[in-house]
């Protein structure tokens, strides 16, 4: 077809050209000029039948390929657009693994979080409940720091049911049928939400609760950042719990949960170097090796558990009480002389008769020796002290507590 209008054009031409050369012809008649114009004006005719015929052409040809360019311009409009979409994700994801990179604990974690949700949540409630060390009970750690909390009361990561189903739910209405029980049953207007469960290593921490009006959920960009949120936190939280757990176990006694004598050692020379007053107490078990060969060592094991629980229930917060081996303790007391020391030791001691008695088992004391920084500088030396002040109760009965000072005195 357009070999056709292609060879049209030309027979036009030529015609055309024909018909002005006869015309420039110094013999020609007035009747032969005459033709030669209707056959123009026909020619004319023909030659605009012609042109519209090649517009009509080129709009059909080309008509698919302005649809096809303007396709393409689409597509590449919605690439650019996902594109600057996963960009602003992964630039979100890189900031906030950086900050919580720099989040010390888990109260640096949450102050991280809650900076995530003022700035990507507007207008949204929004929490972080996270379990306890038992991973029994959730609370309530981060909130809002402007809309507040969502108000979730799920008390246990197993009620909800983004940690039982381990994947992000979003609820489009409280009143839906398919809501989330825990927040049909809230109080007050309905809403929407969107719960997504925290976890490390796949062990469930706890969940991130946002809620918003009625029928208006989180979009796509929100849902996004709360997921990326609670993943990083989840490990995050993790490796922080992990590391803390790491660091108290080489750190404690296994069986008693004081501190071990390398930790204790370590506390109490730090707490010494304060130049403050303190006192330094060596205690040791009365006959503990015959309670293991009478009893079993399942009954020592037992007595060295409720005396480190006695002695701890009547020390201060800050006073440093550990393992030192064996049967035998170290209690560190700052702000405290030997004689207020000896003052709360034989509380500890009628304490533990009492405790004995009520738990029915077999009768356990204890003998302690005191001394304070009155009496030296280093830690060494103390302990000297104490362990001299220890022995004279021991030689004296056991079940008593005695001062370097005493010991000194009656030499």
């Amino acid at each position: 077809m357009t070999f056709g209008f292609v060879l049209l054009l030309i027979d036009w031409v030529t015609r055309h050209r024909i018909l002005a050369d006869m015309r420039d012809e110094p013999g020609a008649s007035s009747s032969v000029l005459s033709a030669l114009d209707g056959f123009a004006t026909s020619n004319n005719v023909l030659s605009v039948c012609a042109a519209l015929a090649l517009v009509a052409l080129a709009m059909f040809m080309f008509r698919p390929l302005d649809r096809h360019l303007r396709q393409q311009s689409d597509l590449l409009e919605e690439v650019e657009v996902a594109e600057a979409i996963d960009s602003r994700r992964q630039r979100f994801g890189t900031q906030l693994h950086e900050a919580l990179e720099m989040a010390e604990n888990e109260k640096g974690i949450g102050r991280v979080v809650e900076h995530v949700m003022g700035t990507e949540l507007v207008g949204y409630q929004a929490e972080l409940l996270l379990a306890d060390s038992s991973e029994a009970h959730l609370s309530r750690t981060v909130v809002h720091p402007r809309e507040g909390a969502a108000g979730c009361e799920v008390a246990m990561p197993f009620e909800c049911p983004a940690v039982k189903r381990a994947t992000a739910q979003a609820f489009e209405s409280s009143s839906a049928v398919n809501a989330c029980p825990h927040l049909r049953d809230r109080p007050g207007e309905a809403r929407s939400a969107l719960c997504v469960p925290v976890a490390f290593m796949g062990r469930s921490l706890g969940v991130l609760h946002v809620a918003g009006p009625d029928g208006c959920p989180p979009g796509d960009m929100e849902t996004d950042r709360v997921t990326v949120l609670a993943g990083q936190v989840g490990s995050a939280i993790g490796t922080v719990r992990a590391f803390a757990k790491a660091q108290l176990q080489a750190s404690t006694d296994g069986l008693t949960g004081l501190l071990n004598r390398r930790s204790g050692e370590d506390q109490i020379s730090r707490r010494l170097g304060d130049d403050e007053p303190c006192s330094i107490v060596m205690a040791d078990l009365d006959h503990f090796k015959l309670l293991n060969d009478t009893y079993g060592h399942d009954a020592g094991d037992r007595a060295l558990r409720l005396f480190a629980e006695t002695v701890r229930r009547s020390l201060r917060a800050d006073d440093i009480f550990a393992r030192w081996g064996g049967e035998e303790f170290v209690i560190a007391m700052p702000r405290t002389d030997a004689s207020a020391a000896t003052e709360i030791l034989e509380r500890v001691r009628i304490v533990l008769a009492e405790t004995c008695e009520r738990a029915e088992t077999p009768s356990v004391t204890a003998s302690f020796g005191v001394t304070d920084t009155t009496m030296g500088r280093y830690l060494a030396d103390l302990l000297r002290l104490a362990d001299g002040a220890l022995q004279t109760a021991k030689a004296q009965g056991r079940n008593r507590v005695r001062t370097a000072v005493l010991v000194s005195a009656s030499g």
